[in-house]
């Protein structure tokens, strides 16, 4: 019998707790599919050898592995970290390009593929996940595996004259053109990879969604990644704290640093929030890369306290900044649930699952406002919520002001059409099209079958 075989960066489900949010979708998808689901375990081995473990959970199998020092040290933050990320972030500026830390990743997306093959049946289809595993599909094809392979890129795709940035641009994306079908999170991703396979390589448009490039049949999908939907919250919080929460990794794409300075603009042209409105900005230091710019870590801690100068008392602080532990999944849908606003404002992020976490933690009866990040590509399709520049600290300002100042029915209303558009287009509405589109016969299925988001999209929030 048939099944999905599944690879991402890190299948952490028993050492990791709590789950993240991509970890826990990942996760719920295995259970329904009875996937065979590998991945990094998130260890590091003390000598140079890689222990592997498998084991079944909850209907679905997991194959995971430490990573050696020298995988950690080279692939990890070598070439993921120092290479991948900046440039998938908009900022090859940031890049640092370390010699000998491709042939690592080269190396460890060849292990990747040795260990799918290990389990490969000839009807399997391999799902792989995310810019770490770039390459896992040409390794198997070039191995002899001719099963079906799908990528799903979990980050935003860049324009291509950012991703031509890396000296090895071309061998990553000719890796792409060894799948079946490439997905991504958004129409602009999708764009931006389209338009630079047409201008770089020897590309056929046989439709709408399916290519030939260098001689290889490609399909491109558009399918935004979901969340497992949960029902609302019950009763209703009488005296709900003015709380705007806002959580990231500290990053140079994170924006906090902007949200600071909105804040403090909020303060002073409208004094009526002073003793009443405070940002409660958790950064999840189990997800923080030694990556960002040196100092970043203190300069955020420097402006959450000229701020708690300038303006808080005995009583009262605009800013509470926690940044010294993992907050437990309860613990954060409690927070979510208790405030006004969801603030997050990345300078470029694939989705923002958090921000639909924040959303399902609303109470119907007296919903918050989310507001939300042009640049994420969660903007594409939760057009109800407040949309902003991220880099203009005046437009947050007046949308804080904006959320704060709506009327009931005004958020109820926008909390109603963000729920049903998260709730229908979940986790599973996202594993099913994309695997639907990735099995189906592509001579015979129509092209919007391959796109399901065209019918998300209308025109943005206003405020």
């Amino acid at each position: 019998m048939s099944r999905v075989i599944m690879a991402s960066n890190q299948c952490d489900v028993i050492s990791h707790s709590p789950l993240r949010p991509l970890s826990e979708t990942l996760f719920g998808v295995a259970k329904q599919k009875n996937a065979l689901w590998l991945g990094w375990s998130g260890e590091i081995s003390k000598d140079d050898k890689r222990s592997i473990r498998q084991r079944e959970l909850a209907e679905c199998e997991l194959c995971s592995w430490s990573l050696t020092a020298e995988e950690y040290g080279d692939y990890y933050h070598g070439y993921v970290h120092k290479q991948l990320w900046p440039v998938f972030h908009n900022r090859p500026d940031l890049a640092v390009f370390q010699p000998g830390a491709f042939e690592a990743y080269r190396r460890y997306n060849e292990r990747v593929a040795e260990q799918i093959a290990d389990h490969l049946c000839p009807d399997d289809s391999v799902w792989v996940h995310d810019y770490h595993l770039m390459g896992v599909a040409r390794n198997l094809k070039e191995a002899g595996y001719l099963n079906r392979c799908g990528f799903f890129l979990h980050h935003a795709f860049p324009p291509g004259e950012i991703f031509r940035a890396l000296p090895e641009h071309d061998w990553l994306m000719q890796s792409l053109f060894y799948y079946d079908l490439v997905g991504f999170q958004s129409r602009n991703d999708a764009s931006h990879f389209v338009t630079w396979i047409s201008r770089r390589y020897r590309t056929e448009k046989v439709s709408e969604t399916l290519f030939r490039v260098n001689g290889h049949l490609l399909r491109v999908g558009v399918f935004p990644c979901g969340v497992a939907a949960s029902p609302p919250p019950a009763g209703v919080r009488k005296e709900r704290p003015r709380w705007v929460v806002s959580t990231d990794v500290i990053s140079d794409a994170s924006g906090i640093a902007w949200r600071l300075a909105a804040l403090r603009q909020l303060l002073e042209q409208h004094p009526q929030y002073l003793h009443d409105v405070t940002l409660v900005q958790v950064s999840d230091p189990s997800r923080a890369s030694p990556c960002f710019t040196p100092g970043l870590r203190h300069q955020l801690e420097r402006l959450c306290g000229e701020l708690n100068g300038s303006y808080g008392d005995f009583d009262w602080s605009p800013v509470n900044y926690l940044h010294n532990d993992t907050p437990e999944t309860a613990r954060r849908e409690s927070l979510y649930s208790q405030s006004c606003i969801g603030l997050f404002t990345p300078f470029c992020e694939g989705m923002s699952l958090e921000a639909k976490k924040y959303v399902l933690a609303q109470d119907p009866a007296d919903p918050g406002v989310l507001i939300l990040s042009h640049f994420t590509g969660a903007a594409e399709q939760l057009h109800d919520a407040l949309l902003v520049n991220p880099y203009d600290a005046g437009e947050l300002s007046e949308a804080l002001h904006c959320a704060l100042s709506m009327p009931l029915a005004e958020r109820k209303r926008r909390h109603q059409q963000l729920r049903q558009q998260i709730c229908h287009y979940n986790h599973h509405w996202w594993a099913s099209g994309f695997l639907n589109a990735l099995e189906a016969d592509t001579e015979t299925v129509p092209d919007p079958f391959f796109l399901p988001a065209h019918r998300l999209f209308a025109s943005p929030g206003r405020y």
